[in-house]
């Protein structure tokens, strides 16, 4: 019966399966470590230029509701909800990432099913349900599609969180397997953008746009509206026009049974900045402190990565904090000169200033291979990093970097969670009763009014 069914077919039949009694624990509190994480980084976004000016964008296209705005006093309908959420979600660059799609899967999901359940007035069971949901039909797809879609310049955040939020949108709001079909479908028709986003305001703007158009697809569903439920198999659909054919839709069959939240699972970034340059970050870091180095010892140094690192981070000398977080050159920098990378680094004062600068310019980045004698470790993400230093007293020293710490062979602690989750808290001057919200998360099951979450 399977091979007669299209894959949105298949698609909505899973999700119709999905209930929260059924799936495994570890699952769940993975979910809620992602919860925590999107809530922390959504109230730290909602303080930046770009949030604010993309919610001026969404309150002028949409009305008022009953659905947070997070990180400010304004309730707006569901799609704008949705959209402004997702834009401050993903305005720092500091939300979880999954290598089935290479995509920011939190992002996007969580701010549409968080508007479909505050409109509805659903219980935090049926929203952390929804996430879940979401979450995983959005890897299975990327799984069948592979990472080739994103090798060919699809912004997979928005190709695949489209149909991602359209699914748990689908499943908060109670839908029947029709619907369900039709808001998979009428999102996945219309989603996509381009890798060109980075390091523009267009990044945040189709991270919530995603999150709106699953949405938006399962208003006009509910209403009657269709969608093509071949969308992936038809000659002009998303597998041939934007990935050559390329679609394993036996990935499809998994849901439920196996989980991508688990494998290949979700990386938490400890950096507020593009995850492809994290493994060098932290082989850099390891270097500095196991050697007790400070800027002023370094002669040269020389970074190997991969294709796709070198692709992500195209600015080199960066202007402003937004290119700054595709900037391999910074991260670097950063490191070297502060110990570290946080949002109080990501300012024009500390990109202007001379010993940034200096840094650098100084700062080699080549593309190439795994060096031999790495080639057997156990945990290699596609974006590692190699560094080999050299200091002014002609010592020579070198780190590989497979996996940096947050991924998901590596997770943070949840000591280090809940610290980048205060942080956040912090970084948008909340009140303390915002600090609460990390206790509801852990709980959310018990949560009777998914309104209630942010007050």
């Amino acid at each position: 019966m399977m091979a007669h069914r299209t894959a949105i077919q298949s698609l909505a039949e899973a999700i119709m399966s999905f209930q929260l009694e059924t799936i495994p624990d570890d699952v769940l509190s993975l979910a809620k470590r992602c919860l925590v994480d999107v809530c922390g980084v959504t109230l730290a976004g909602s303080k930046t230029e770009s949030a604010k000016l993309l919610f001026s964008t969404a309150a002028e296209t949409y009305g008022r509701g009953n659905c947070d705005i997070v990180g400010t006093s304004h309730k707006m309908n569901a799609p704008c909800a949705a959209f402004a959420n997702g834009a401050a979600a993903h305005a720092l660059d500091f939300d979880d990432n999954c290598y089935a799609g290479i995509v920011h899967g939190s992002a996007v999901v969580f701010p549409a099913v968080l508007a479909v359940a505050q409109q509805r007035g659903e219980m935090g069971s049926k929203l952390l349900l929804g996430f879940v949901t979401g979450l995983e039909v959005e890897f299975a797809v990327a799984k069948a599609l592979t990472n080739s879609i994103y090798d060919k310049g699809w912004w997979t955040t928005s190709v695949l969180g489209a149909i991602g939020s359209a699914a748990g949108a689908a499943k908060v709001a109670g839908f029947n397997r029709e619907m369900t079909e039709h808001a998979l479908s009428l999102a996945a028709v219309g989603a996509g953008a381009t890798r060109a986003v980075r390091g523009t305001t267009a990044k945040h703007y189709y991270c919530g746009r995603a999150a709106e158009l699953g949405v938006v697809s399962a208003i006009a569903a509910k209403q009657g509206a269709t969608g093509p439920v071949d969308v992936f198999e038809d000659q002009s659909g998303l597998g041939q026009v934007l990935n050559d054919g390329i679609f394993d839709r036996t990935e499809l069959e998994k849901l439920g049974e196996e989980y991508g939240i688990i494998d290949p699972g979700v990386d938490i970034k400890k950096y507020p900045v593009c995850y492809a340059s994290h493994a060098t970050a932290d082989a850099v870091k390891e270097i500095m402190v196991a050697n007790g180095l400070l800027a002023r010892d370094i002669a040269s140094l020389t970074c190997t990565v991969p294709p796709v690192v070198a692709s992500n981070l195209t600015y080199h000398r960066p202007r402003t904090a937004a290119e700054a977080q595709f900037s391999l050159h910074f991260a670097i920098a950063s490191i070297v000169l502060h110990g570290d990378i946080t949002l109080k680094h990501l300012t024009t004062e500390v990109l202007s200033s001379a010993p940034i600068k200096r840094l650098m310019a100084g700062i080699i980045v080549k593309v190439g291979d795994i060096p031999q004698q790495h080639r057997s470790s156990k945990s290699i993400c596609p974006e590692w990093g190699y560094v080999e230093l050299n200091t002014q007293s002609g010592s020579h020293k070198s780190c590989f970097v497979g996996s940096p710490l947050g991924s998901a062979s590596r997770p943070l602690s949840d000591e280090i969670l809940k610290k980048k989750f205060n942080d956040c808290v912090q970084y948008k001057n909340s009140n303390n009763s915002e600090f609460t919200l990390y206790d509801k998360i852990l709980n959310i099951e018990l949560l009777q009014n998914a309104q209630d979450l942010f007050s």
